[in-house]
């Protein structure tokens, strides 16, 4: 239990008031200097429910930013990134506090930070506080004497100290102050001090209170009536009085005598921005790594520990193929050149042939843009685990209770680990393994691992440097990070040295080690990867490759190559395993990439991106290579697994081949289509034409576009796959075609059913 004990530990202590200072908070203190000035601090907590005790006003004490400072002088783009988020305050952050999941783990809030700023009697602010005075006094109330330095009528502190009035351990300090002219306004940890607000206002009916306060009072207030009546119904009433929240309150001393004298707002300005600047935001590979609540991140990290528990993978993908260390916020295509992917892919991936949606799997021409729809996609994953061969329709989690029709992303066994096994292991059997197969035995992935191993294997150590280099790729978590940053800053000292005609500062090792892995290493993998993939090893293969492996190490590429699998794996019967399917993909567009339409050419570099020269013609005219791009992608992949020589394949394999083929033809038409969009766009920009009247330049601009992609993709059909070039070009003129088809049904339809409403329609309207 929740205890309000004042932190002193001294005796005779009662709930300290002062009539010049009604509020107070006690806590442990300590001062964070720098040149440029300091910053005293106190440790303490705030707590809900609390009625008068001292941190349950501390609670009501805080003040959100938006509420108490002039922003308008704060810069736009600081301002914006920590604006509040209400609506995710309300719908998120508050149900944490009063309504976590029955399987939830215990969550932690870390502290707000709060700095005290002077105001005046109209709630506005003012520069400076009242000039300090400082005497050592006893206070009565908490049973012991202090050091105290008063500001007039707006706040006081006070440390504890002995007669002799020397500071003592343990560092005891006492805040008081008034209100009416001194303020405790949130820095950092705004919405966490929010959600925290809103309770306390809403049960304590408060909100008219707070400054500014009543303007938000609709964005929480029927958020948290409800998730206290959901658990008063169900029986679980929430104890307020238990919901603490450590807190860190700043101010800036002010001594007697100083010259000038600080300017608490300005600095807390400054405050404001270097806490939210400077405190870095967790990189998506670390909440996946970290993350026990939702099931899509515990999938990816299972990937992770299945490469690093069965030996079956430590030849075919080892652990330092994959990127899982990334210390950048929200990376979708891997930094490291050696590696073949991410944990945000995998991550991705997961979600795409696990959750879907559905329509993405199945629909050509659906997009990843988009809301998602939680619940179909948590639907759409029970049938794609078959839970129903996994649990009863109703079972336990340990204490709780759960419905096997109720399993999703974020309802899921989790305290029985046996139970919690069997989403693991059903996960991993069905669908992780193809994840983990296709990009390590697909060719190109196959060849980029092949030539990392080949590097492990054969590195010469021959001194620190060399194993500070080689553990940057093969062992340490972080530390090719931590050798690239120390790398910049040796050339930033460098520099600096050079402009001010000082000496050189020596290269330390670790940027020796950087040294190493650019200027060696790097074009060595570029040689052995070329030389495993295109088996060629001259200057104009080893570029190629480069570029081509720019594009398949991307996640467009890869989320591309699952998408395949999992449209794929839905044309044929249930029965069928999807790592077979997985398998058999590899199989086909391993056999097509490495044969060609003729002999002397084969298609391993059908996917790369080069201009039309020397009689090379792309199939991929994609501007780049975005992850919205996945769906195009996928129909690279299709289109090279479904040639006619792989046809006895999927036959074999029990796939309905016209399905396929269909489902092939409609992603080519996507694909097309968005080629001809782009060309036409750029016919315009390019101002060809101009001449004509506007309303005509759209659709010249468009035919333009048409004939040009016909033609390009007619030779590049030809190029990669043979036949006749005509074929060809009546083929893509055919897929433009029905493209323009469908738009004109699908306008005509829509014309239709505003020109004729339906009775339902009719009744609207009357």
């Amino acid at each position: 239990m929740s205890t309000d004990t004042p932190a002193t530990g001294l005796p005779g202590l009662v709930q300290p008031t002062d009539p010049n200072f009604p509020n107070v908070i006690d806590g442990i203190y300590g001062t964070f200097s720098t040149p440029a000035g300091s910053v005293c601090y106190m440790q303490t907590k705030a707590k809900i429910g609390g009625g008068t005790s001292k941190h349950a006003q501390l609670t009501r004490s805080l003040v959100p930013a938006r509420e108490a400072l002039n922003i308008q002088e704060m810069d736009f783009n600081q301002l914006l990134q920590r604006d509040l988020d209400d609506h995710r305050i309300a719908t998120k952050l508050i149900p944490y506090i009063l309504d976590p999941p029955a399987n939830a783990l215990p969550g932690f809030y870390p502290p707000i930070v709060a700095v005290l700023l002077p105001f005046d009697y109209n709630q506005q602010p003012v520069d400076t506080f009242p000039p300090p005075a400082a005497k050592l006094d006893l206070d009565h109330h908490y049973g012991g004497r202090f050091q105290m330095t008063t500001h007039g009528h707006a706040y006081r502190v006070q440390y504890l100290a002995n007669e002799q009035g020397e500071l003592v351990d343990p560092p005891i300090a006492v805040l008081r102050w008034n209100p009416d002219q001194a303020k405790l306004v949130i820095m950092d940890g705004q919405h966490r001090a929010m959600s925290l607000l809103a309770i306390e206002r809403t049960v304590s009916k408060s909100w008219y209170t707070a400054p500014k306060g009543a303007r938000y009072q609709p964005f929480y207030e029927e958020h948290v009536e409800g998730w206290l009546r959901k658990a008063r119904e169900a029986g679980n009433p929430v104890d307020l009085s238990n919901i603490e929240l450590p807190v860190t309150i700043c101010w800036f001393p002010d001594e007697p005598g100083q010259d000038p004298r600080p300017r608490p707002h300005r600095a807390a300005r400054k405050l404001f921005v270097d806490v939210n600047n400077t405190a870095k935001p967790p990189s998506e590979a670390r909440l996946v790594l970290l993350s026990d609540t939702e099931l899509r991140n515990i999938f990816a990290r299972e990937l992770l520990n299945r490469l690093r528990r069965d030996e079956r993978w430590a030849e075919r993908l080892p652990l330092y193929g994959v990127e899982y260390d990334n210390p950048i916020a929200n990376v979708s295509t891997p930094k490291r050149w050696s590696v073949v992917t991410n944990l945000e892919i995998l991550k991705d991936s997961v979600v795409r042939v696990v959750f879907g949606p559905p329509k993405l799997i199945d629909q050509p021409a659906a997009s990843l843009q988009g809301k998602p729809n939680y619940r179909e996609m948590d639907r759409f994953m029970r049938q794609r685990l078959e839970v129903g061969k996994l649990f009863p329709k109703q079972f336990h989690d340990g204490p709780h209770r759960l419905l096997r029709d109720e399993l999703g992303d974020k309802t899921f066994p989790i305290t029985d680990d046996a139970q919690h096994q069997k989403l693991l292991d059903a996960f991993y059997d069905r669908w992780g393994r193809g994840i983990l197969w296709l990009l390590s035995e697909v060719l190109p992935y196959r060849a980029h691992l092949d030539a990392l191993q080949a590097r492990y294997r054969h590195w010469n150590v021959a001194d620190n440097v060399q194993i500070l280099a080689k553990d940057a790729l093969f062992e340490g978590v972080g530390m090719f990070w931590t050798i690239a940053d120390g790398d910049q800053l040796w050339r930033e000292n460098r520099q600096e040295a050079k402009e001010h005609s000082l000496p050189e500062p020596p290269q330390p090792d670790i940027s020796r080690a950087w040294t190493i892995l650019e200027d060696q290493e790097r074009p060595e993998f570029g040689r052995l990867r070329a030389k495993h993939y295109l088996e060629a090893e001259r200057a104009e293969d080893i570029d190629d490759a480069d570029r081509l492996f720019q594009g398949l190490i991307t996640y467009a590429a890869q989320v591309g190559l699952v998408m395949a699998w999992a449209s794929l794996h839905r044309l044929t019967g249930p029965e069928l395993a999807p790592q077979e399917v997985a398998e058999t993909l590899a199989k086909a567009i391993n056999a097509a990439l490495a044969s060609g339409p003729v002999k002397t050419r084969d298609r391993r570099k059908i996917f790369l991106k080069r201009s039309q020269t020397d009689g090379f013609h792309p199939l991929n005219e994609l501007p780049k290579l975005q992850p919205g791009f996945a769906v195009y992608l996928r129909y690279f992949w299709l289109e090279v697994a479904l040639i006619d020589e792989n046809q006895a394949l999927w036959e074999d394999l029990g796939i309905d081949l016209d399905q396929a083929n269909d489902f092939l033809a409609k992603a080519r038409q996507k694909y097309l289509q968005f080629l001809t969009q782009e060309r036409a766009k750029q016919r315009i920009r390019d101002n060809e034409v101009l001449k004509l009247p506007q309303a005509q330049q759209k659709d010249k601009a468009e035919d333009m576009a048409k004939k040009e992609i016909i033609a390009s993709q007619a030779k590049a059909h030809k190029y990669w796959f043979g036949g006749d070039i005509e074929s060809h070009r009546a083929r893509i003129a055919g897929a433009l075609g029905a493209v323009e088809r469908d738009a004109e049904t699908k306008a005509n339809d829509e014309d239709d059913e505003a020109e004729e409403p339906d009775a339902d329609d009719d009744d609207l309207l009357l």
